[in-house]
């Protein structure tokens, strides 16, 4: 997991991948090059698209991107407590008044939950299977007892090169190296010792994910593709 920070929200560094010419043009209010609802998403989760060779039937709603990505992006998005992408009203998990969904007033939105649009879904042109994670603002701050488990919703199988890193413990080091690629991100964190700390965050977030893994029966199956 490679966290990259160029930009700044609320004048702080916040980690992002790089915009490139490669990714498919975005839509200026959604920033997405697939357009998904949540009852949309779920539909096509139950689909299974392009999972083992199988090319879908028109009647499926499936879109070009592989059924691995979901499970990818949903496991990113937990460990950093993204919301702005799958739960854009915040029906998942207790929102503070400065989180956006609360400034736009769509808070309220979640009695129709599954004609909520997802944000942020984009691919790239020449391989359009994979999805590309943009404006990835994490939240370290959010308590155990108020995690959006929303986000898992749907969510079958779990990548096993992920969750064998989740287990192991290399977790930590990985992370470190990663984030001190990242000059401007780590020194906005007080250097070393506090991404320490939103390491220690992320490492009790992936034991709560192993144990949802568990307790859900969820699958860990190699994802390639």
């Amino acid at each position: 997991m490679l966290l990259v920070s160029e930009t700044f929200q609320d004048g702080r560094p916040c980690p992002i991948i790089l915009w490139d010419s490669s990714l498919s043009p975005a839509s200026n209010d959604t920033h997405s090059s697939v357009k998904l609802t949540w009852g949309s998403y779920q539909q096509l989760l139950k689909q299974k698209c392009w999972q083992n060779g199988r090319v879908p039937k028109p009647e499926w709603g499936c879109t070009e991107i592989h059924h691995h990505e979901w499970s990818k992006m949903a496991l990113f998005d937990f460990l950093l407590q993204i919301y702005n992408r799958l739960d854009t009203n915040c029906c998942g998990f207790r929102p503070r008044k400065e989180d956006a969904c609360v400034q736009n007033g769509l808070k309220p939105r979640c009695d129709d939950q599954n004609s909520a649009a997802l944000a942020h879904i984009v691919q790239r042109k020449q391989n359009p299977r994979h999805l590309v994670f943009i404006d990835n603002k994490g939240f370290f701050d959010r308590s155990e007892d108020n995690l959006n488990f929303k986000l898992l919703e749907g969510i079958k199988e779990f990548p096993e090169s992920a969750v064998s890193v989740l287990k192991s413990q290399h977790l930590r080091q990985k992370l470190l190296q990663s984030l001190f690629l990242d000059k401007v991100y780590w020194e906005s964190q007080g250097g070393r010792q506090g991404i320490e700390k939103l390491i220690d965050v992320i490492e009790q977030r992936a034991k709560i994910l192993i144990t949802y893994i568990n307790a859900h029966g969820a699958k860990v199956l190699p994802m390639n593709e």
